[in-house]
């Protein structure tokens, strides 16, 4: 069905027909409104004030009544005052756009903002739910200044469909995940999430979806608010969790850094898991344990950048939410919680503090290292070194997930390396670095830099910031005469890579391109002749010195790198009505 009105033409009068309002005509005598008859689409009587597409698009819905209509045959006008009709109607229309702000340039042909007339009704039932959420969403946005394109069903469909196909793979919860009928909030984060990686005509959409996401998160809190009241059905509201709290794990990996609410989102979606979660977990149920998993992975990658104490216990209290102690994920966060927790509150610069602030912060007097401290850096380095040995060679593990595995280890080398180096006030020639410690941070850099010529994956706020972050210290070896020859256009590949990005507000890429290319413009490059790393070859044998074991130094020294040059891309599986 095309939607069309295939009904015969009607006879026309000799003048235009006079415009009333829906309410006020008989049903029989009524043809089409204005907006329906140009756009040739059947006109279905709404809520008496406006039919149902007028309604939906925000319209004003101006009724003109068959020329041979008996009862009104009296009110058409003559061929004489068309005109003057017309404009009468073109001057209201402009005074009311004046007074309710609505730019007329968003309004020109080429920009016009779509309304479900292009699809049929058939292929719009199919998203009765979400309508429902985006209801929802826009009713509590009603003292936001949003524009009304945000609400428009054709862009929010294509934002919702074209999801699966712009967000990357979340690796803690890789199954499908289907939702029939999206919560709002769930809605919100998509909308955000899908317009901040589509084309240019979506991405400036995004700040407002960044609004609408952050209002749908804040309305959770206020009491007695029906928009964070879950369901009366026990089932439902189980749904609705899972939902929201799925939303909120989306938000905070693309504001993590960027916005320090995020550790109250984090919060918060730590709460309505434990309120929410049933007692049972089986295989019928949605995947509580892998979203448990995401908010922990967000709450760490969080606390890193901020060096500050995660919020979500490494052990859930919930019987059904604990994993094996075997799990990868479960490792890995366990070594992260206790080496964050350990230096938190010790007054120590952090990675994001260097991005925020032009000059290096000085470490407080309380911060200095002892014995205990190296002790805590030494085995957190041991165990992500058994980590990355015993699930990088797993022979039942695929090469994806291998190549997953070597990602998170250089990453999280790297959070553990900048401890150090960010409490000698990030300066990689400090009095206090031997040649050797610089060589081993320097190696980590390196890799974390190449990370991004070899990974399409790669997209959360926290791989960009640490990624952004070597770079600079890649620079600092380069400009001390201790870098390779192909790492500036390692360097200008990540830059380029950040400033193809759409950036939505909060300019979270603005912000590292800044700091890095003005880092770039000020480096002074030395001859590509002279460009060597410390020679190690006249140390003695005694690898002490080393935080991370020998071997792993070896196996990110590229000569086994496991990336390809075409890696396969890993999807979440679209979220889709």
């Amino acid at each position: 069905m095309s939607g069309r009105d295939n009904a015969p033409s009607e006879r026309r009068g000799r003048g235009a027909s006079s415009p009333r309002a829906v309410s006020e005509l008989e049903p029989k005598a009524r043809k089409a409104c204005v907006n329906c008859r140009k756009q040739k689409m059947r006109c279905i009587v709404g809520n008496g004030q406006a039919c149902r597409r007028c309604h939906r698009a925000g319209l004003p819905c101006i009724f003109v009544p068959r020329a041979n209509a008996a009862s009104i045959a009296g009110l058409l006008p003559s061929d004489k005052t068309d005109a003057n009709f017309k404009n009468d109607v073109l001057q209201r229309l402009q005074v009311i756009e004046g007074l309710l702000g609505i730019n007329t340039q968003d309004l020109a042909p080429e920009e016009a903002p779509r309304t479900s007339e292009g699809l049929s009704d058939a292929e719009f039932n199919g998203f009765d739910a979400l309508w429902d959420a985006l209801n929802t969403l826009q009713e509590s946005c009603v003292t936001m200044s949003v524009p009304s394109t945000v609400w428009h069903r054709n862009t929010v469909s294509n934002l919702w469909a074209s999801f699966h196909d712009r967000m990357p793979g979340l690796h803690f919860m890789p199954r499908k995940q289907t939702f029939s009928s999206p919560q709002p909030l769930l809605l919100a984060a998509i909308l955000y999430c899908s317009s901040t990686r589509g084309p240019p005509e979506t991405a400036e959409l995004s700040p407002y979806y960044f609004q609408v996401l952050t209002n749908a998160i804040a309305r959770l809190l206020l009491p007695e608010n029906a928009f964070g009241r879950p369901p009366n059905s026990e089932c439902a509201v189980e749904e609705w969790a899972f939902q929201t709290v799925l939303g909120i794990v989306l938000a905070g990996l693309l504001n993590e850094a960027s916005i320090r609410e995020t550790g109250l989102w984090i919060s918060v979606a730590y709460r309505l898991i434990l309120e929410h979660c049933p007692p049972h977990v089986d295989e019928t149920s949605r995947e509580w344990r892998k979203l448990f998993s995401g908010v922990q992975i967000v709450d760490l990658e969080h606390a890193s950048l901020h060096l500050s104490c995660p919020v979500i216990p490494i052990e859930s209290p919930l019987p059904g939410l604990q994993i094996s102690h075997r799990d990868q994920l479960y490792r890995l966060s366990r070594m992260m919680h206790t080496g964050l927790t350990h230096f938190t509150g010790r007054g120590l610069p952090t990675i994001w503090s260097c991005f925020q602030h032009e000059q290096p912060l000085v470490s407080s007097p309380a911060s200095s290292f002892t014995s205990v401290d190296a002790a805590v850096i030494r085995d957190w380095a041991r165990q992500l070194d058994e980590w990355l040995e015993e699930f990088s060679r797993a022979v039942e593990g695929s090469q994806r997930n291998r190549d997953l595995v070597f990602r998170q280890y250089v990453l999280h080398r790297m959070v553990v390396l900048s401890i150090y180096h960010t409490a000698r006030g990030c300066d990689l020639w400090s009095n206090n670095i031997t040649p050797k410690e610089q060589h081993e941070l320097l190696l980590s850099a390196r890799a974390t830099i190449r990370l991004h010529l070899h990974d399409e994956t790669i997209w959360s706020n926290w791989d960009l910031v640490m990624i952004t972050w070597a770079a600079l210290i890649l620079l600092q070896g380069i400009e001390g005469n201790a870098g390779e020859a192909d790492d500036l256009d390692t360097i200008k590949v990540h830059l380029g890579k950040l400033q193809q990005m759409n950036d939505p507000k909060p300019l979270l890429h603005a912000k590292l391109i800044a700091r890095l290319h003005g880092n770039l413009q000020r480096v002074n490059t030395p001859n590509p002749n002279t460009i060597h790393e410390p020679d190690l070859t006249t140390l003695d044998g005694d690898s002490s010195w080393n935080i991370f074991d020998q071997a792993s130094l070896e196996q990110i020294n590229f000569a086994s790198w496991p990336y390809t040059e075409q890696p396969q891309t890993m999807h979440w599986n679209e979220t889709q009505a």
